[in-house]
């Protein structure tokens, strides 16, 4: 008895489900973070197994301490390079704290 459930769908349930519910709310808070003088931003490796490439990014972007309501916002992406931030960031004009990795 059950239902024959997948984990793969499981999985697209929940991305669809926070796609509807939180997209909105993301990118509000991208807005207001952005709106921000100070951001602070990074990036870390994390292994999906069914990616192309083996190890895929996730990129955080936070506000500065003397924020008084702090945002910090992640981001997937599968490049570890500065285009990622350039896209992330468009327009925005104030300063960024960050490790400059170059390679």
């Amino acid at each position: 008895m059950g239902l024959p459930i997948t984990r793969k769908e499981i999985a697209n349930w929940h991305i669809k489900a926070s796609q509807y519910y939180l997209e909105s709310l993301y990118n509000l808070l991208r807005e207001k973070l952005l709106e921000q003088a100070l951001l602070h931003a990074d990036e870390t490796s994390y292994r999906v197994l069914e990616s192309d490439s083996q190890l895929t990014y996730y990129w955080t972007f936070l506000s500065g301490k003397a924020e008084k309501q702090g945002i910090t916002l992640y981001h997937h992406d599968q490049r570890r390079s500065g285009s990622v931030v350039q896209e992330f960031l468009g327009n925005y004009s104030g300063y960024m704290h960050c490790d400059m990795l170059r390679q």
